[in-house]
């Protein structure tokens, strides 16, 4: 039997098996083919793939109603226009707040906590307000993942010690999975700091929390929040902010020998600390000591399939954006140099799998990776919001490799810091990207970008509002 006599309907099942691209060049290979990859079905499966999105649960959308959604959905962030979009403004109380996972969330002493799940009226995505009153310790921080119906509170009691309180984020109580909802570790380094920031990070079955006590040492704790094992406890020098790369492991950053690095370690390896692999970043002229750097992957990676109302279509995590802020102090103020590096998961997967990396510990040296990447100088480094503008035009750069807008798209390589104002050589990267600039009310502040809206913050930081697409 030949591959044209195959019946079409067993063709059609095979490709539903495939990548898209395997599935694009199997169209080129007959008008046949082509025909039998044009139908609805296959046409949903691969333009979603392409966008960096995934099917939803089966519903009332059958593919070619999910395809012409898909369409809408492309075109409406292609050309995105606030005072078309939905719009929903929710004020700002209290001293905390946080947007995670298409959910804006603001917390007061006063009056607890007031969440409020995006809308999007092209993925018939609903507003939803709720609230929880009465929280019976103090917050210093929280985090939350819908998907899990987790809402993390992060709190330093007077001893200075780490207590985390893992709730429902619909209910306000103990949250029904976690055998231990209350988690506790004492401080290495207490110190005799007042002023403590954190970082929380939730992925799956971990969370992980690194404490910031001002001018000493930062500590983190990784756990695995159903069971309330301590995977992980980390307190070193120079380490200056984490993301979880998968499951099963870690990113960190920090500095050694004058190198900016990123370091991945096995979350399940207790016995050590010493990273699996080690990718360094450009030869730095700065003292480490006068740098900051942090990471960055939003939104939440950790959707399980089933876990969300009937949505015909959402984002996919399999290959995700890290953003790596680098910044460094100049006694000048306001010329303080500040870039960022955004990095796929894929760049690292790919020279991770290599079967020479299969085991020991490896160092990748920038030559081997960077010009993978794309580094660019901003303004000034982020607080909270991953946003960087120059306060009369917002830019929005995508990374999905199959957007190949020839209008936006820019694929040359690019160099910056010419002037060694951080590095001791000027830094040449060339990851693909789309730019495209967009508009927005006059009197925004700050933006940040979700999976279905651009959040923006008012001149006075009181309102964000939604523009949802």
């Amino acid at each position: 039997m030949s591959l044209q006599t195959i019946p079409p309907e067993i063709i059609e099942t095979i490709c539903h098996c495939l990548d898209a691209i395997t599935i694009l060049k199997l169209a080129q290979v007959s008008r046949q083919f082509r025909r039998i990859v044009q139908s609805s079905a296959l046409q949903y499966k691969t333009q979603l793939e392409l966008a960096g999105l995934r099917d939803g649960p089966v519903g009332n959308f059958g593919s070619a109603a999910r395809l012409d959604l898909l369409k809408a959905y492309q075109t409406a962030w292609a050309a995105f226009d606030w005072s078309q979009s939905t719009q929903t403004t929710v004020p700002l109380h209290g001293h905390l707040w946080e947007i995670v996972g298409n959910v804006v969330a603001t917390y007061s002493a006063e009056t607890g906590f007031e969440f409020n799940r995006i809308p999007s009226p092209l993925r018939h995505v609903a507003h939803e307000q709720w609230s929880i009153t009465g929280v019976s310790c103090d917050v210093n921080d929280f985090s939350m993942d819908l998907s899990l119906d987790l809402l993390l509170l992060v709190e330093l009691n007077s001893s200075k010690s780490l207590v985390v309180h893992l709730l429902s984020l619909k209910t306000g109580r103990p949250h029904p999975l976690a055998r231990q909802p209350r988690l506790s570790a004492e401080l290495d380094s207490p110190g005799p700091s007042l002023s403590y920031s954190f970082q929380i990070r939730i992925f799956g079955e971990h969370i992980g929390v690194m404490t910031e006590p001002e001018d000493e040492m930062l500590e983190l704790h990784v756990w695995e929040w159903k069971t309330g094992l301590l995977k992980k406890h980390i307190c070193q020098d120079h380490i200056t902010s984490f993301a979880f790369l998968d499951h099963r492991r870690l990113l960190l950053s920090g500095f050694a020998d004058l190198r900016a690095e990123l370091r991945i370690l096995e979350i399940n390896d207790c016995q050590t600390d010493t990273p699996s692999f080690t990718f360094l970043l450009p030869e730095l002229s700065l003292d480490p000591y006068d740098m900051d750097m942090t990471i960055q992957t939003e939104p939440a990676p950790s959707w399980p399939v089933n876990a969300r109302p009937a949505e015909p279509l959402a984002t996919s995590h399999d290959d995700r954006l890290f953003v790596v802020s680098l910044g460094g102090w100049d006694s000048i103020p306001g010329h303080e140099p500040a870039f960022m590096l955004c990095v796929q998961l894929s760049t690292m997967l790919n020279l991770m799998d290599e079967p020479v990396n299969r085991a020991g510990h490896h160092t990748i040296s920038w030559e081997q990776w960077g010009l993978s990447t794309r580094m660019l100088r901003v303004p000034s480094l982020p607080d909270t919001w991953v946003c960087y503008t120059d306060k009369t035009q917002w830019k929005i750069l995508d990374f999905n490799l199959f957007d190949l807008d020839p209008e936006y798209r820019i694929k040359h390589e690019k160099t910056v810091d010419k002037k060694h104002r951080m590095f001791v050589q000027p830094v040449t990267t060339s990851a693909p990207f789309t730019l495209r600039s967009i508009s927005l009310p006059p009197s925004t502040h700050a933006v940040m970008l979700t999976e279905d809206a651009i959040v923006a913050v008012s001149e006075d930081e009181d309102v964000v509002t939604i523009f949802s697409i």
